[in-house]
């Protein structure tokens, strides 16, 4: 074992020398405070002089003797003392022993000559350090208690400092060298994530406050108002955020691979954080510190199904520098040794199974606490199992680390969208709900070829596809994707989880900027969506993608009735529901125009009939809406109506991926929304002949719907007039004669 550094030795000393000054008798002989009654002239005297003495005799490590004249002694570090005076000076070397890892006795034996004091001291020391523990235990009392007890803490501070400064210096060098003790040390996680919420303080709270002070005006949107972008770049909140958001990302990225997807959903988020904290977070999608080098061979040898041998054999040209790294693996370039295909292999971390067996447990029990407290485990006032939701979500994040899982799920992805080898079309495996086959997506979507036959648990072999990040926009700039280009692609985006949800019944649940590309053409072909990543994918039964299809439609058609049949069919209202007063509430979003749906953007070579069919949906439905506004309607507030809901844990991983492509549609088209951009979409996901019947049915409804309207209202205009309708309606069904006799009455 080697020498303790300088550093390290000077801070053994000082936490020895601390130690024993607060427990050995006389203070290490350097000091008494019960002097002899004598003159002031001579103590002092006395005093200086045995203060010069006793300082030599305990550098130099010399017997201490009894001083003539006075009531105290004193003891040397490590001198040979009394017995019981040698056991308190001596017990602090009990820290530096558990400090100087792994054998304390060899790292006393190897330690500089101030702390070389042999076999012997080392006996001398153990001993009464252990018999000073016993009698200890013997003779209870406050006083031995408390000084136990502040030891202890002093023990644990001293530790934690010295653990802390050397995880510090790993991760200088690799930011993922602590994953491992983290999980091992949960408290240890918690003191990191502790100390990174402090420091993160003043940079979240100093740039509001200096714009403030400045005289900066609020816009609309809550940021303050700058002259020009070049005067924010150079001001002192911009660099203060960018710092900040730069110490969130980096603490992150040291806390754990659960940490990164955290921050990778979080970044997809562009109303939660400032702009410079969603550049930091950026990288976490694709720029984890990853393996390079003989590390990355190691690591590749290590995950190969056949190891060396078996490496060698099957691929060549491997890049050691890898393409991308994510929180779980890393991607490296290589030729298939048969076929010379490029392809792209896609290794694990180490370690990782062990790490989430570990944080995964954690976060279990947690679950459990927030489910035992009751509104915990309420989010908006939906009533949820936060241990089912983390159940569906556990299975997610093991099956994320098995890559055969991933394999086949990327080739049901592909399948399900008719995407073949080199993004050529293959007949399509989905279905609509007319139960004929869709047409293929390879015109608009592309995403990898898997070699299932030659990917193993740790290891995935994938088609090479090259592309541009999704969010890239100064290399999308160079490519020449326009404005335009961009706003199809959010809408191929939207028209491929429509189908996802509502056709494949199977969705990526993880589709943040690291996992979407863009792939270009040089022969006038608009671009192409490419889907990377499929660990995190979940399924949903028939009735769960009918009632999303359904809710989407009803928000088109803003047909309030309609939405509260698709929630009971999708199983998110609780047994006893108040049905009324949950579509009240629809309604009165529907009014308000918390719910509407935009029309479509007119685009060179759309299909206008689409357009037109859209827009003919919408005016309708405006109608409708411009009809039920004459009925008033109380104001229901949202915590009356989400008591109702409960959320299934499928839900949440759609909440989830509408999340992530929101924000991820929005940074290609500011005005994007899910529904308006899929709703053209829906006949292709119903049929052609489905969905026709289902208008002509909505047509019909609609006029009948209208006519009790219009009914309504004239009872009610009749009513303010002081006529009784009801009364006189249900009078003359019951008594058709009496009705006759009053009209004849009447007429004369």
């Amino acid at each position: 074992m080697r020498p303790p550094s300088g550093k390290m030795r000077l801070l053994i000393v000082l936490a020895c020398s601390i130690s024993a000054w607060g427990l050995a008798p006389g203070r290490l002989g350097l000091r008494n405070r019960h002097v002899a009654p004598t003159s002031e002239l001579t103590s002092i005297h006395s005093n200086r002089s045995r203060l010069q003495v006793r300082a030599k005799q305990s550098v130099l490590g010399q017997r201490a003797t009894n001083m003539k004249g006075s009531h105290w002694g004193s003891t040397s570090l490590f001198g040979t003392p009394s017995r019981a005076a040698r056991t308190r000076t001596l017990s602090p070397l009990a820290f530096l022993c558990l400090i100087l890892k792994p054998s304390p006795a060899k790292a006393l034996l190897t330690a500089p000559p101030a702390f070389n004091i042999g076999k012997r001291r080392i006996l001398n020391f153990i001993q009464p350090f252990f018999r000073s523990c016993f009698s200890c235990l013997r003779k209870l009392n406050k006083k031995n208690v408390k000084a136990a007890v502040y030891s202890a803490l002093a023990f644990m501070t001293v530790l934690n400092l010295i653990e802390g400064y050397r995880a510090r210096q790993r991760q200088k060098v690799d930011a993922t060298s602590e994953w491992g003790r983290y999980s091992d040390k949960p408290a240890a996680r918690g003191m990191a994530l502790s100390l990174l919420m402090m420091k993160l303080v003043p940079y979240t709270v100093l740039p509001s406050v200096l714009e403030f002070f400045s005289g900066k005006v609020k816009g609309e949107d809550g940021k303050y108002i700058y002259d020009s972008s070049d005067e924010y770049k150079a001001s002192r909140p911009h660099h203060l955020r960018e710092r900040g958001g730069e110490l969130f990302a980096d603490g992150l990225l040291r806390l754990g691979p659960l940490y990164i997807k955290i921050g990778q959903i979080l970044s997809c988020r562009e109303n939660l954080f400032p702009d410079e904290w969603i550049k930091a977070m950026e990288r976490l999608q694709d720029r984890v510190p990853a393996k390079n080098g003989k590390e990355a061979w190691e690591l590749a040898y290590a995950a190969c199904p056949g190891g060396k041998a078996g490496f060698h054999q099957t691929f060549s040209d491997f890049n050691d520098v890898p393409l991308a790294a994510a929180s779980l693996g890393q991607v490296h370039r290589a030729v298939l040794r048969e076929s010379g295909e490029k392809v792209a292999i896609k290794i694990q971390r180490s370690r990782l199974r062990d790490i989430y067996d570990k944080d995964l447990a954690l976060m279990k029990k947690i679950a459990k606490v927030a489910d035992s407290i009751g509104k915990a485990g309420k989010v908006g006032g939906v009533e949820q199992s936060w241990e089912g939701i983390f159940d569906d979500a556990e299975q997610i994040l093991y099956r994320e680390i098995d890559y055969r899982d991933e394999a086949d799920n990327a080739k049901r992805f592909a399948t399900d969208f008719g995407v073949g080898l080199g993004g050529k079309s293959i007949p399509c495996t989905a279905v609509g709900e007319d139960g004929k086959p869709l047409s293929s997506a390879a015109e608009w979507v592309r995403t990898p070829y898997t070699y299932k036959d030659i990917s193993s648990e740790k290891w995935l072999v994938m088609e090479y596809v090259p592309s541009i990040k999704i969010n890239d926009n100064a290399r999308l700039d160079e490519a020449g994707v326009t404005i335009e280009d961009r706003e199809y692609l959010a809408e191929a985006l939207a028209h491929s989880f429509l189908r996802q949800f509502c056709s494949n019944k199977f969705f990526t649940t993880d589709p943040h900027p690291g996992n979407l590309g863009v792939e270009t053409f040089d022969d006038g072909r608009p671009p192409r969506l490419v889907f990377y990543d499929f660990g995190q994918a979940c399924s949903l039964s028939d009735d769960q993608a009918f009632g999303i299809l359904e809710v989407v439609e009803s928000i088109i058609d803003l047909d309030a009735k309609r939405s509260v049949t698709a929630f009971q069919r999708m199983g998110v209202l609780k047994d006893g529901a108040d049905l009324d007063k949950v579509q009240a509430k629809c309604q009165q979003n529907y009014d308000t125009g918390k719910l509407k749906v935009k029309k479509r953007k007119r685009r060179k070579g759309t299909n206008e009939d689409r357009n037109a069919q859209l827009e003919a949906r919408i005016d309708q439905s405006r109608q409708a809406l411009a009809v039920s506004e004459g009925f008033e309607t109380g104001e229901v507030k949202d915590t009356e109506v989400m008591e109702y809901f409960t959320l299934q844990s499928e839900y949440a991983f759609v909440a989830r991926a509408l999340s992530q492509m929101d924000g991820v549609g929005k940074g290609l088209d500011p005005d994007f929304d899910f529904i308006s951009a899929a709703a053209p979409y829906i006949v292709e996901v119903k049929g052609v002949e489905k969905y026709l019947q289902d208008e002509a049915r909505k047509r019909l409804s609609f006029l009948y719907d209208m006519e009790e309207s219009i009914l309504s209202a004239q009872k009610s205009l009749f009513k303010n007039f002081g006529f009784d309708v009801e009364n006189t309606t249900d009078t003359a069904r019951k008594d058709p004669g009496k009705r006759k006799t009053k009209e004849g009455s009447i007429n004369r």
